[in-house]
Protein backbone atom coordinates (compact mmCIF):
# COMPACT_ATOMS: atom_id res chain seq x y z
CA UNK A 1 0.00 0.00 0.00
CA UNK A 2 1.37 3.58 -1.09
CA UNK A 3 1.65 6.28 1.30
CA UNK A 4 -1.11 8.07 -0.57
CA UNK A 5 -3.52 5.23 0.00
CA UNK A 6 -3.23 5.36 3.72
CA UNK A 7 -5.69 7.59 5.35
CA UNK A 8 -4.28 10.19 8.07
CA UNK A 9 -4.79 9.31 11.99
CA UNK A 10 -8.24 11.11 13.28
CA UNK A 11 -9.06 12.07 17.19
CA UNK A 12 -10.73 9.14 17.68
CA UNK A 13 -7.42 7.39 17.20
CA UNK A 14 -5.57 8.95 19.79
CA UNK A 15 -4.66 6.91 22.95
CA UNK A 16 -5.87 8.37 26.34
CA UNK A 17 -1.91 7.29 27.82
CA UNK A 18 0.65 9.56 27.06
CA UNK A 19 3.18 8.22 24.95
CA UNK A 20 6.82 8.09 26.41
CA UNK A 21 7.92 9.33 23.44
CA UNK A 22 7.77 13.41 23.69
CA UNK A 23 5.22 15.02 20.77
CA UNK A 24 8.58 16.69 20.18
CA UNK A 25 10.76 14.40 19.41
CA UNK A 26 11.78 13.70 16.10
CA UNK A 27 11.15 11.12 13.95
CA UNK A 28 13.70 8.44 14.29
CA UNK A 29 15.07 7.55 10.52
CA UNK A 30 14.68 3.46 9.56
CA UNK A 31 18.13 2.72 7.38
CA UNK A 32 16.86 -0.62 5.61
CA UNK A 33 19.68 -3.01 5.47
CA UNK A 34 20.85 -4.10 1.92
CA UNK A 35 18.71 -7.51 2.08
CA UNK A 36 15.58 -5.73 2.79
CA UNK A 37 16.12 -3.04 -0.28
CA UNK A 38 16.85 -5.95 -2.37
CA UNK A 39 13.30 -8.13 -1.22
CA UNK A 40 11.70 -4.39 -1.91
CA UNK A 41 13.09 -3.83 -5.02
CA UNK A 42 11.76 -7.24 -6.56
CA UNK A 43 8.58 -6.84 -5.11
CA UNK A 44 5.27 -6.30 -6.57
CA UNK A 45 3.73 -2.82 -6.24
CA UNK A 46 0.42 -4.06 -5.57
CA UNK A 47 1.35 -7.77 -4.47
CA UNK A 48 -0.66 -8.89 -1.57
CA UNK A 49 2.36 -11.21 0.97
CA UNK A 50 -0.46 -12.86 2.86
CA UNK A 51 -1.55 -14.90 -0.71
CA UNK A 52 2.12 -14.35 -2.89
CA UNK A 53 4.16 -16.99 -1.72
CA UNK A 54 7.26 -15.46 -3.67
CA UNK A 55 6.78 -12.29 -1.67
CA UNK A 56 6.38 -14.52 1.60
CA UNK A 57 9.46 -15.73 0.49
CA UNK A 58 11.61 -12.80 -0.04
CA UNK A 59 10.29 -11.44 3.29
CA UNK A 60 11.89 -14.01 5.32
CA UNK A 61 14.98 -14.08 3.43
CA UNK A 62 14.93 -10.21 4.22
CA UNK A 63 14.08 -11.26 8.31
CA UNK A 64 16.82 -13.87 7.83
CA UNK A 65 19.22 -11.56 6.78
CA UNK A 66 18.00 -8.88 9.64
CA UNK A 67 18.40 -11.35 12.52
CA UNK A 68 21.82 -12.55 11.47
CA UNK A 69 22.91 -8.68 11.81
CA UNK A 70 21.52 -8.34 14.72
CA UNK A 71 23.70 -11.75 15.95
CA UNK A 72 26.77 -10.77 14.83
CA UNK A 73 26.07 -7.33 17.00
CA UNK A 74 25.30 -8.91 19.94
CA UNK A 75 28.18 -11.31 19.53
CA UNK A 76 30.39 -8.09 19.60
CA UNK A 77 28.39 -7.30 22.91
CA UNK A 78 29.30 -11.09 24.02
CA UNK A 79 32.57 -10.70 23.30
CA UNK A 80 33.40 -7.40 24.91
CA UNK A 81 31.60 -8.48 28.09
CA UNK A 82 33.43 -11.42 28.17
CA UNK A 83 36.47 -9.61 27.94
CA UNK A 84 35.24 -7.12 30.40
CA UNK A 85 34.67 -10.23 32.91
CA UNK A 86 38.01 -11.85 32.27
CA UNK A 87 39.58 -9.00 33.34
CA UNK A 88 37.93 -8.41 36.50
CA UNK A 89 38.45 -12.10 37.05
CA UNK A 90 42.50 -11.79 36.75
CA UNK A 91 42.37 -8.58 39.15
CA UNK A 92 40.48 -10.34 41.63
CA UNK A 93 43.01 -13.43 41.16
CA UNK A 94 45.85 -11.14 41.74
CA UNK A 95 44.44 -9.39 44.76
CA UNK A 96 43.50 -13.17 46.29
CA UNK A 97 46.92 -13.81 45.70
CA UNK A 98 48.16 -11.08 47.66
CA UNK A 99 45.74 -11.66 50.26
CA UNK A 100 46.19 -15.20 50.42
CA UNK A 101 49.95 -14.89 50.82
CA UNK A 102 49.26 -14.70 54.25
CA UNK A 103 47.69 -17.88 54.68
CA UNK A 104 50.57 -19.65 53.34
CA UNK A 105 52.16 -22.29 54.74
CA UNK A 106 55.83 -20.89 56.49
CA UNK A 107 57.98 -23.15 53.92
CA UNK A 108 55.94 -21.89 51.22
CA UNK A 109 56.71 -18.26 51.46
CA UNK A 110 59.48 -16.45 50.85
CA UNK A 111 60.05 -13.36 52.89
CA UNK A 112 62.05 -10.33 52.22
CA UNK A 113 63.05 -8.08 54.67
CA UNK A 114 64.36 -4.76 53.78
CA UNK A 115 68.02 -4.14 55.41
CA UNK A 116 68.09 -1.79 57.90
CA UNK A 117 70.45 -0.23 60.32
CA UNK A 118 69.71 0.60 64.03
CA UNK A 119 71.40 3.97 64.92
CA UNK A 120 71.81 5.12 68.49
CA UNK A 121 72.73 8.58 69.27
CA UNK A 122 76.15 8.92 70.78
CA UNK A 123 74.85 10.98 73.14
CA UNK A 124 71.84 11.03 75.00
CA UNK A 125 70.77 14.81 75.92
CA UNK A 126 68.78 15.83 79.02
CA UNK A 127 68.86 19.28 79.94
CA UNK A 128 67.55 21.38 82.47
CA UNK A 129 66.88 25.60 83.06
CA UNK A 130 67.03 27.20 86.25
CA UNK A 131 65.21 29.98 87.56
CA UNK A 132 68.47 32.11 88.19
CA UNK A 133 68.41 34.90 90.63
CA UNK A 134 66.06 36.74 92.58
CA UNK A 135 64.86 39.94 90.42
CA UNK A 136 63.05 42.87 90.98
CA UNK A 137 61.58 44.70 88.25
CA UNK A 138 61.67 48.53 88.43
CA UNK A 139 63.98 50.85 90.68
CA UNK A 140 62.53 51.80 94.22
CA UNK A 141 61.98 55.74 93.48
CA UNK A 142 59.67 54.53 90.61
CA UNK A 143 61.75 56.40 88.03
CA UNK A 144 62.47 53.66 85.80
CA UNK A 145 59.84 50.99 85.75
CA UNK A 146 61.24 48.55 83.51
CA UNK A 147 64.91 48.45 85.51
CA UNK A 148 66.01 44.72 86.00
CA UNK A 149 68.13 44.70 88.90
CA UNK A 150 69.04 41.00 90.65
CA UNK A 151 68.93 41.05 94.24
CA UNK A 152 70.54 37.73 95.23
CA UNK A 153 72.78 34.58 93.54
CA UNK A 154 71.45 30.81 94.25
CA UNK A 155 72.91 27.67 94.91
CA UNK A 156 72.60 25.43 92.34
CA UNK A 157 72.86 21.66 92.95
CA UNK A 158 72.85 18.99 90.39
CA UNK A 159 72.23 15.08 91.10
CA UNK A 160 72.88 12.81 88.30
CA UNK A 161 73.56 8.84 88.47
CA UNK A 162 76.41 9.65 85.84
CA UNK A 163 77.17 10.93 82.26
CA UNK A 164 79.02 14.04 81.42
CA UNK A 165 77.25 17.67 82.89
CA UNK A 166 77.54 20.35 80.89
CA UNK A 167 76.56 24.12 82.66
CA UNK A 168 75.66 27.83 80.81
CA UNK A 169 74.35 30.87 82.14
CA UNK A 170 71.93 32.28 79.68
CA UNK A 171 71.95 36.48 79.36
CA UNK A 172 69.15 38.55 80.09
CA UNK A 173 67.82 40.15 76.80
CA UNK A 174 67.00 43.40 78.18
CA UNK A 175 69.54 43.75 81.01
CA UNK A 176 73.43 42.64 79.81
CA UNK A 177 74.66 43.19 83.43
CA UNK A 178 72.00 41.11 85.05
CA UNK A 179 72.92 36.87 84.76
CA UNK A 180 69.74 34.78 83.78
CA UNK A 181 68.82 31.08 84.69
CA UNK A 182 71.91 28.51 84.16
CA UNK A 183 71.27 25.84 81.56
CA UNK A 184 72.30 22.18 82.27
CA UNK A 185 72.72 19.53 80.31
CA UNK A 186 73.61 15.88 80.42
CA UNK A 187 75.48 13.55 78.14
CA UNK A 188 75.89 9.90 77.42
CA UNK A 189 73.60 8.81 80.55
CA UNK A 190 70.22 7.53 79.45
CA UNK A 191 68.73 8.10 83.24
CA UNK A 192 68.30 10.64 85.27
CA UNK A 193 69.47 14.48 85.48
CA UNK A 194 67.34 16.30 88.13
CA UNK A 195 69.11 20.34 89.01
CA UNK A 196 67.40 22.51 91.76
CA UNK A 197 68.36 26.15 93.33
CA UNK A 198 67.68 27.99 96.62
CA UNK A 199 68.07 32.27 97.11
CA UNK A 200 67.97 33.21 100.69
CA UNK A 201 67.41 36.83 100.62
CA UNK A 202 68.19 39.58 103.16
CA UNK A 203 67.71 42.84 102.05
CA UNK A 204 65.93 46.00 103.28
CA UNK A 205 62.96 45.39 101.28
CA UNK A 206 62.71 41.61 100.73
CA UNK A 207 62.93 38.82 103.24
CA UNK A 208 62.73 35.29 102.84
CA UNK A 209 63.73 32.18 101.00
CA UNK A 210 62.77 29.87 97.44
CA UNK A 211 63.62 26.89 96.30
CA UNK A 212 62.72 25.46 93.08
CA UNK A 213 63.50 23.21 90.35
CA UNK A 214 65.41 23.90 87.18
CA UNK A 215 62.66 22.85 84.69
CA UNK A 216 62.58 20.97 81.52
CA UNK A 217 62.07 22.74 78.60
CA UNK A 218 58.33 22.29 77.45
CA UNK A 219 55.97 24.27 74.72
CA UNK A 220 52.90 24.34 76.84
CA UNK A 221 53.25 24.99 81.05
CA UNK A 222 51.54 26.67 83.76
CA UNK A 223 52.19 28.65 87.12
CA UNK A 224 49.94 28.37 89.83
CA UNK A 225 50.55 30.75 92.42
CA UNK A 226 51.63 34.79 92.22
CA UNK A 227 49.82 38.24 92.54
CA UNK A 228 49.51 41.61 90.90
CA UNK A 229 47.78 43.27 94.14
CA UNK A 230 48.98 46.15 95.85
CA UNK A 231 52.19 45.54 97.53
CA UNK A 232 53.14 41.86 95.66
CA UNK A 233 55.16 41.92 92.68
CA UNK A 234 55.68 39.03 90.41
CA UNK A 235 58.02 38.81 87.65
CA UNK A 236 58.47 35.93 85.02
CA UNK A 237 61.18 34.84 83.61
CA UNK A 238 61.07 32.74 79.97
CA UNK A 239 64.20 30.96 79.18
CA UNK A 240 65.02 29.49 75.90
CA UNK A 241 68.29 27.43 75.93
CA UNK A 242 67.83 26.05 72.15
CA UNK A 243 69.72 27.20 69.20
CA UNK A 244 66.43 28.80 67.21
CA UNK A 245 64.00 31.64 68.32
CA UNK A 246 60.99 30.80 70.31
CA UNK A 247 57.88 32.91 70.15
CA UNK A 248 55.65 33.05 73.15
CA UNK A 249 52.48 33.82 73.71
CA UNK A 250 51.20 34.53 77.77
CA UNK A 251 47.73 33.77 79.17
CA UNK A 252 46.90 34.84 83.03
CA UNK A 253 43.95 33.38 84.99
CA UNK A 254 41.61 35.15 87.61
CA UNK A 255 39.05 34.25 89.45
CA UNK A 256 37.09 35.68 86.79
CA UNK A 257 38.63 33.73 83.81
CA UNK A 258 41.19 34.98 81.45
CA UNK A 259 42.42 38.23 81.56
CA UNK A 260 42.43 40.14 78.20
CA UNK A 261 45.79 41.78 78.07
CA UNK A 262 47.89 43.32 74.82
CA UNK A 263 51.34 42.52 74.63
CA UNK A 264 51.13 38.69 75.61
CA UNK A 265 51.22 37.15 72.36
CA UNK A 266 54.18 36.43 69.89
CA UNK A 267 56.91 37.28 72.29
CA UNK A 268 60.16 36.94 70.87
CA UNK A 269 62.74 34.91 72.96
CA UNK A 270 66.08 34.84 71.21
CA UNK A 271 68.49 31.74 71.55
CA UNK A 272 69.97 31.69 74.43
CA UNK A 273 68.76 34.12 75.92
CA UNK A 274 66.13 35.11 78.87
CA UNK A 275 63.11 37.78 78.77
CA UNK A 276 62.15 39.46 82.20
CA UNK A 277 58.37 40.62 82.55
CA UNK A 278 56.33 42.01 85.50
CA UNK A 279 53.04 40.14 85.42
CA UNK A 280 51.32 43.51 86.56
CA UNK A 281 51.96 44.86 82.61
CA UNK A 282 49.85 42.34 81.51
CA UNK A 283 47.60 41.41 84.18
CA UNK A 284 47.44 44.04 87.14
CA UNK A 285 45.51 44.17 90.06
CA UNK A 286 44.90 39.93 90.23
CA UNK A 287 44.92 38.63 93.56
CA UNK A 288 45.02 35.01 92.78
CA UNK A 289 46.98 34.25 89.57
CA UNK A 290 47.79 31.18 87.10
CA UNK A 291 49.74 32.17 84.33
CA UNK A 292 49.84 29.57 80.88
CA UNK A 293 53.05 29.98 79.19
CA UNK A 294 53.21 28.40 75.46
CA UNK A 295 55.59 28.80 72.80
CA UNK A 296 56.49 28.00 69.00
CA UNK A 297 60.19 27.72 67.51
CA UNK A 298 61.71 26.29 70.14
CA UNK A 299 60.34 25.02 73.96
CA UNK A 300 61.21 27.28 76.88
CA UNK A 301 61.42 27.01 80.66
CA UNK A 302 58.83 29.56 82.64
CA UNK A 303 58.96 30.52 86.53
CA UNK A 304 57.72 32.84 88.63
CA UNK A 305 59.33 34.90 91.35
CA UNK A 306 57.10 36.77 93.71
CA UNK A 307 57.81 39.73 96.39
CA UNK A 308 55.59 40.55 98.96
CA UNK A 309 55.19 43.50 100.61
CA UNK A 310 53.28 45.48 103.30
CA UNK A 311 53.68 48.96 103.87
CA UNK A 312 57.21 48.75 105.38
CA UNK A 313 57.01 45.43 106.14
CA UNK A 314 58.73 42.56 104.03
CA UNK A 315 56.37 39.49 103.82
CA UNK A 316 58.36 37.23 101.63
CA UNK A 317 59.98 35.82 98.41
CA UNK A 318 59.44 32.73 96.49
CA UNK A 319 59.83 31.28 93.00
CA UNK A 320 57.14 28.86 91.38
CA UNK A 321 57.60 26.50 89.15
CA UNK A 322 55.79 25.05 85.93
CA UNK A 323 53.71 21.84 85.75
CA UNK A 324 51.59 20.51 82.98
CA UNK A 325 48.02 20.38 83.10
CA UNK A 326 46.80 16.87 83.90
CA UNK A 327 43.90 14.64 85.58
CA UNK A 328 45.62 13.78 88.30
CA UNK A 329 48.17 15.59 90.28
CA UNK A 330 49.73 15.19 93.49
CA UNK A 331 50.86 17.55 96.30
CA UNK A 332 53.35 16.30 99.18
CA UNK A 333 54.63 17.85 101.77
CA UNK A 334 51.70 20.51 102.29
CA UNK A 335 52.29 21.72 106.09
CA UNK A 336 49.01 23.12 107.81
CA UNK A 337 50.47 25.30 110.66
CA UNK A 338 48.11 26.80 113.68
CA UNK A 339 46.49 29.98 112.88
CA UNK A 340 48.03 33.27 114.43
CA UNK A 341 44.82 35.30 113.78
CA UNK A 342 47.02 37.74 111.39
CA UNK A 343 45.53 36.64 108.56
CA UNK A 344 42.43 38.36 109.75
CA UNK A 345 43.89 42.19 109.65
CA UNK A 346 43.31 43.70 106.21
CA UNK A 347 45.58 42.71 103.96
CA UNK A 348 47.04 39.67 105.56
CA UNK A 349 44.55 37.72 103.44
CA UNK A 350 47.13 35.79 101.95
CA UNK A 351 49.43 34.18 104.25
CA UNK A 352 46.61 31.64 105.04
CA UNK A 353 47.36 27.83 103.93
CA UNK A 354 45.33 27.33 100.59
CA UNK A 355 45.13 24.96 97.80
CA UNK A 356 44.61 26.55 94.68
CA UNK A 357 42.58 24.87 91.29
CA UNK A 358 42.21 25.98 87.74
CA UNK A 359 40.57 23.50 85.32
CA UNK A 360 40.96 25.36 81.42
CA UNK A 361 37.98 23.11 80.43
CA UNK A 362 35.67 23.05 84.20
CA UNK A 363 34.09 19.39 85.54
CA UNK A 364 34.20 17.91 88.48
CA UNK A 365 36.74 17.49 91.06
CA UNK A 366 37.76 15.36 93.67
CA UNK A 367 40.34 15.83 96.14
CA UNK A 368 41.68 13.58 99.07
CA UNK A 369 44.32 14.91 102.00
CA UNK A 370 46.23 11.96 103.73
CA UNK A 371 48.10 12.95 107.01
CA UNK A 372 50.93 11.10 107.76
CA UNK A 373 49.21 8.61 110.14
CA UNK A 374 47.31 7.44 107.25
CA UNK A 375 44.24 9.32 107.47
CA UNK A 376 42.34 10.75 105.09
CA UNK A 377 39.44 13.57 104.77
CA UNK A 378 38.02 13.51 101.25
CA UNK A 379 36.30 16.26 99.33
CA UNK A 380 34.47 16.84 96.17
CA UNK A 381 33.25 19.98 93.84
CA UNK A 382 32.79 21.24 90.64
CA UNK A 383 35.12 23.88 88.91
CA UNK A 384 34.32 26.84 86.89
CA UNK A 385 36.05 26.36 83.08
CA UNK A 386 38.92 28.97 83.30
CA UNK A 387 38.34 30.53 86.71
CA UNK A 388 41.08 30.29 89.24
CA UNK A 389 39.60 29.04 92.65
CA UNK A 390 41.07 28.76 95.91
CA UNK A 391 40.17 26.59 98.81
CA UNK A 392 40.99 27.26 102.61
CA UNK A 393 42.71 24.75 104.46
CA UNK A 394 42.70 26.36 107.64
CA UNK A 395 40.28 23.64 109.21
CA UNK A 396 42.74 20.29 108.55
CA UNK A 397 44.52 19.15 111.42
CA UNK A 398 47.62 20.68 111.99
CA UNK A 399 50.31 18.90 109.76
CA UNK A 400 52.10 17.69 106.71
CA UNK A 401 49.46 16.73 104.06
CA UNK A 402 49.77 15.06 100.97
CA UNK A 403 46.91 15.90 98.78
CA UNK A 404 45.48 14.17 95.41
CA UNK A 405 43.72 15.89 92.89
CA UNK A 406 41.56 13.98 90.69
CA UNK A 407 39.36 15.12 87.77
CA UNK A 408 37.89 13.74 84.23
CA UNK A 409 39.03 17.00 82.87
CA UNK A 410 42.96 18.33 83.12
CA UNK A 411 43.81 20.29 85.63
CA UNK A 412 46.57 22.40 87.07
CA UNK A 413 47.02 22.52 91.39
CA UNK A 414 49.04 24.36 93.86
CA UNK A 415 49.42 24.73 97.31
CA UNK A 416 50.81 27.91 99.93
CA UNK A 417 51.57 27.17 102.75
CA UNK A 418 53.23 29.67 105.32
CA UNK A 419 55.72 30.72 107.70
CA UNK A 420 55.19 33.08 110.52
CA UNK A 421 56.92 33.80 113.44
CA UNK A 422 57.66 37.51 114.73
CA UNK A 423 61.18 37.38 113.50
CA UNK A 424 59.32 37.50 109.84
CA UNK A 425 56.98 35.98 107.57
CA UNK A 426 57.38 34.00 104.29
CA UNK A 427 55.67 31.48 102.05
CA UNK A 428 56.00 28.73 99.19
CA UNK A 429 54.06 26.99 96.33
CA UNK A 430 53.78 23.65 96.44
CA UNK A 431 53.49 22.71 92.52
CA UNK A 432 51.42 19.40 91.99
CA UNK A 433 53.19 16.52 90.60
CA UNK A 434 53.46 13.23 88.82
CA UNK A 435 54.33 10.06 90.35
CA UNK A 436 58.21 8.61 88.97
CA UNK A 437 59.46 4.92 89.08
CA UNK A 438 62.94 3.30 89.43
CA UNK A 439 66.02 4.89 91.01
CA UNK A 440 65.93 8.93 90.97
CA UNK A 441 69.31 11.33 92.13
CA UNK A 442 66.91 14.05 93.68
CA UNK A 443 69.30 17.51 93.87
CA UNK A 444 69.03 19.26 97.38
CA UNK A 445 70.00 22.82 97.00
CA UNK A 446 71.28 24.26 100.97
CA UNK A 447 68.76 25.33 102.69
CA UNK A 448 66.43 25.38 105.90
CA UNK A 449 66.28 21.96 107.24
CA UNK A 450 65.93 20.34 104.42
CA UNK A 451 63.55 17.17 103.85
CA UNK A 452 62.17 14.81 101.36
CA UNK A 453 58.46 14.30 101.47
CA UNK A 454 57.94 10.81 98.92
CA UNK A 455 54.08 9.93 98.45
CA UNK A 456 53.10 6.34 96.76
CA UNK A 457 50.68 6.53 94.00
CA UNK A 458 50.37 2.97 94.04
CA UNK A 459 47.62 0.60 95.20
CA UNK A 460 50.42 -2.15 96.27
CA UNK A 461 52.48 -1.78 99.11
CA UNK A 462 56.69 -1.81 98.49
CA UNK A 463 59.73 -1.13 99.99
CA UNK A 464 61.55 2.05 98.60
CA UNK A 465 64.89 3.34 99.71
CA UNK A 466 65.64 7.37 100.75
CA UNK A 467 69.15 8.39 100.84
CA UNK A 468 70.36 4.80 101.67
CA UNK A 469 67.51 4.14 104.20
CA UNK A 470 65.09 1.12 103.45
CA UNK A 471 61.41 2.15 104.66
CA UNK A 472 58.45 0.18 103.91
CA UNK A 473 55.75 1.99 102.11
CA UNK A 474 51.59 0.69 102.49
CA UNK A 475 49.81 1.78 99.28
CA UNK A 476 48.98 5.26 98.27
CA UNK A 477 51.24 5.81 102.03
CA UNK A 478 53.31 8.92 102.77
CA UNK A 479 56.96 9.39 104.29
CA UNK A 480 59.39 12.33 104.95
CA UNK A 481 63.03 12.19 105.81
CA UNK A 482 65.39 14.98 106.52
CA UNK A 483 68.35 15.19 104.33
CA UNK A 484 71.38 16.96 103.89
CA UNK A 485 72.06 19.27 100.94
CA UNK A 486 73.54 17.66 97.72
CA UNK A 487 72.07 15.05 95.75
CA UNK A 488 69.85 11.86 97.41
CA UNK A 489 68.88 8.48 95.80
CA UNK A 490 65.05 7.69 95.99
CA UNK A 491 64.12 3.86 94.83
CA UNK A 492 60.72 2.61 94.27
CA UNK A 493 57.84 2.54 91.97
CA UNK A 494 54.81 5.24 91.25
CA UNK A 495 56.38 7.83 93.75
CA UNK A 496 55.74 11.30 94.05
CA UNK A 497 58.95 13.27 95.90
CA UNK A 498 59.12 16.92 96.72
CA UNK A 499 61.60 18.93 99.03
CA UNK A 500 60.91 21.48 101.71
CA UNK A 501 62.82 23.50 103.70
CA UNK A 502 61.07 24.99 106.84
CA UNK A 503 61.91 26.97 109.88
CA UNK A 504 60.31 29.44 112.12
CA UNK A 505 60.35 32.58 109.33
CA UNK A 506 61.87 30.57 106.17
CA UNK A 507 59.81 28.26 104.01
CA UNK A 508 60.82 27.08 100.73
CA UNK A 509 60.70 23.90 98.29
CA UNK A 510 59.74 21.73 94.88
CA UNK A 511 57.92 18.91 93.44
CA UNK A 512 60.75 16.54 91.65
CA UNK A 513 59.02 16.11 88.25
CA UNK A 514 59.33 13.07 86.56
CA UNK A 515 62.21 11.91 84.39
CA UNK A 516 61.63 12.70 80.32
CA UNK A 517 62.33 10.52 77.37
CA UNK A 518 65.93 11.00 76.14
CA UNK A 519 66.63 10.25 72.99
CA UNK A 520 65.82 7.01 71.29
CA UNK A 521 67.10 4.92 68.60
CA UNK A 522 66.06 5.02 65.09
CA UNK A 523 65.40 2.36 62.67
CA UNK A 524 67.02 3.33 59.07
CA UNK A 525 66.12 1.63 56.05
CA UNK A 526 68.28 1.09 53.50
Amino acid sequence: MSDRDREPLDDSQEFDDPSPIDDTDAPREHRPAPEELAVEAGAEPTGDIASDVSLTDREAVANDAAEAGRRVERRDVVRWSARGLAGIAALALGFGAVAGAGALPDDARVLAEAPSTHVQPASPLQSRVCAGPALRVGTSDGENALAIASLADPQVEVGTLGGEVERATLSVASADEVPGGESIAQRNEPSTLSAAQGIGVDLDAVRGYAASECAETSLDQWLVGGSTRTGRQTVLTVANAAEVGASVDITVYGPEGPIESVGSTGIAVAPGTEEVLDLAALAPGVADAVVRVTSVGAPVAAHLQQITTRGLERGGFETIDPVPALTRAVLPGVAVTEPTGLETQPDYDDIAPVLRLLSPEGGDVRVVFRAADGSTIESEGVLEAGRVTDFALEELPVGTHAITVESDAPIVAGARTLATSSEGLDFDWIAGGQARSGTSAIAVPPGPGATVHVVSASDAEQEITVDGETVRLPASGVHEQRVDSGSVEVSGEDLVIAVAYRNANQVGGFTASPQGPTAQGVQVLQ
